[in-house]
């Protein structure tokens, strides 16, 4: 199997950066980032704070109730 020396791969990489440049290859860069740790995020079970802290559901308070019993003893 062949291994690239360091002036191969230098010479494939300036072609890169000619080819696409130096933003695209950066933004590239990014969204490859952003998405391994996205992925890790979900191996590890992490999401987003909204799906971990759903919203509270509303409950009518016209219906509740407190209730004492004067019998029963208090502790």
């Amino acid at each position: 199997m062949h291994t690239f020396s360091f002036g191969e791969l230098a010479l494939i990489f300036g072609i890169v950066v000619v080819l696409f440049g130096g933003k695209r290859i950066a933004s590239v860069g990014k969204a490859l980032g952003e998405g391994i740790s996205n992925f890790k995020k979900g191996l590890n079970g992490v999401s987003d704070d909204k799906q971990l802290n759903p919203p509270a559901v509303q409950q009518n308070q016209a219906h509740v109730v407190d209730v004492e019993h004067k019998d029963a003893p208090k502790v």
